[in-house]
């Protein structure tokens, strides 16, 4: 099925120097608390949202992968599902619905239903981890990508696509920001460990001809993650 996906074109800002120096001088202050040994993981995560936004709800599903090295850079990956909005004529334009239930979709089923679209997020971190007794810990930076894809209708349809691609973003259906992220480990030896993540998406916005970013939305992200052997132990490759 052919999905439609717009991107806007976009600089990465100065603030992403920050975040890397932030991020360099967290890792040389605990690297004598404990290094990483190399290995790649693989979790699956749940995520929920401080603020519901027409972009995310209020949670999402996916799932991540990453590398630490031995000297504890961490490199990450990650794509979360954050939903999928129906739509429906009125006669005066086309309307989204709260839920499918407000949907007038007479003898229609939900999986038969041709206007909507669905949400995704994807994201690409790096920062530093570490490890104090059981418990892991790391911070990173990144980038994130918040996108919808839309049904085949929008190619017969213009004015369902028009309104699938009206959002917070302001008309294009992708939207570029920056993330900063800390979190826990547990039990960080163990080649299957749970984690909990505290994320903050950052969205640029332009003030006195300038580019700032502020905070537009918190994830709280739990994850079940499989290691390739003790990655977090004091040990090193």
């Amino acid at each position: 099925m052919h999905r439609r996906i717009r991107f806007f074109r976009c600089c990465i800002p100065n603030a992403t120097v920050s975040v890397a120096v932030v991020v360099l001088l967290f890792g040389l202050a605990t690297n004598a608390i404990a290094q990483t040994k190399t290995g790649a993981f693989a979790s699956a995560l749940v995520a929920m949202t401080a603020q519901p936004d027409d972009l995310v709800g209020s949670g999402a599903i996916g799932g991540q992968i990453g590398l630490r090295a031995p000297t504890g850079f961490l490199v990450l990956g990650e794509y979360l599902y954050t939903g999928k909005d129906y739509y429906f004529y009125d006669g005066s334009g086309w309307k989204m619905a709260a839920s499918w239930p407000d949907v007038p979709s007479g003898s229609t089923g939900r999986n038969d239903w041709l206007f909507y679209r669905s949400r995704h997020a994807a994201g690409l971190a790096a920062g530093y981890s570490g490890a104090v007794r059981r418990f892991g810990f790391f911070g990173a930076g990144g980038v994130m990508l918040n996108y919808v894809t839309l049904s085949d209708a929008a190619d017969t349809y213009p004015e369902f696509e028009t309104a699938a691609t009206q959002s917070s973003i302001g008309g294009s259906n992708v939207l570029f920001s920056m993330t900063a992220r800390g979190g826990i480990v547990y039990p960080a030896e163990s080649a299957v460990a749970g984690s909990f993540t505290v994320m903050f998406q950052l969205e640029p916005t332009q003030q006195l001809g300038e580019t700032r970013y502020l905070r537009r939305n918190t994830y709280f992200i739990l994850g079940l993650t499989i290691q390739t052997g003790p990655i977090l132990s004091g040990e090193s490759s």
